[in-house]
């Protein structure tokens, strides 16, 4: 049976029905590995609209992209008694390797590349089901659990700095965008280590941050041959396990 997620347009974003799938009834799940930045972007778009029209509906994309960077609206404010010090990227982005990409989400600079598993969950937020925090906390639960399955165990989010992290290394991070009640942007976890990115950010401070603070999953856990795409089929179990 048709539902409202039918009418988007998948060909205009760089997509195929074979990158799609149904969840359930109201959910729509998007599987694109380095997708095109700008393409991904608008897709989240018009999902956004969509959603306004349709609020019970749901679209979680699970990609990556090209190495590229993104900025976004500034970066993380110290809470009240905090002392952090955080480095904010002023540049207009002609000193950077990548293309960099202004954006609406929280946050400040970025990077992605296609080692990383990239969640962007579009819903309707719920002051009494589904706050913004609850949101956050559950992508990071559902993402440490798959990894503890995988073998990295004892990764968390309980850090001053919003992230999932692995002692004082970082492994994901986390900017959402909010229209109308309704998210976009979301989750990048390093899964795979890129040589190039990793060289790339010696001179930045991706989130204020040193970029050896930074971590992907590989420097803990052996990771085979096309293991992120089985990773990322594992998240999204769970994460129909945990969003009924």
């Amino acid at each position: 049976m048709k539902t409202p997620l039918h009418s988007l347009s998948f060909p205009k974003f760089g997509l195929s029905v074979e990158d799609t799938a149904l969840m359930d009834d109201r959910s729509l799940v998007v599987v694109k590995w380095n997708w095109d930045y700008e393409l991904a972007h608008s897709f989240q778009k018009e999902c956004v609209k969509l959603l306004q029209e349709h609020p019970r509906l749901r679209v979680f994309i699970v990609c990556s992209h090209p190495r590229l960077f993104t900025m976004g609206r500034g970066l993380q404010r110290p809470k009240k008694g905090q002392a952090q010090t955080l480095t904010e990227y002023t540049g207009d982005g002609s000193d950077l390797p990548y293309p960099l990409h202004r954006i609406e989400r929280g946050g400040g600079l970025t990077f992605h590349h296609p080692g990383q598993m990239i969640f962007y969950p579009i819903v309707k937020l719920n002051p009494r089901t589904l706050s913004l925090s609850k949101m956050i906390d559950d992508v990071f639960q559902f993402t440490s659990e798959t990894l503890s399955l995988w073998g990295l165990k004892g990764t968390n989010s309980e850090n001053e700095l919003l992230g999932l992290w692995k002692e004082d290394r970082k492994l994901a991070s986390m900017g959402i965008a909010i229209e109308r009640l309704t998210t976009y942007h979301g989750m990048a976890l390093n899964f795979h280590t890129d040589l190039a990115m990793k060289k790339a950010m010696q001179t930045l401070s991706p989130c204020g941050i040193t970029p050896s603070t930074y971590a992907a999953v590989d420097e803990f856990v052996f990771l085979p041959e096309g293991s992120l795409e089985k990773f990322a089929a594992d998240f999204l179990k769970r994460l129909k396990d945990g969003w009924q």
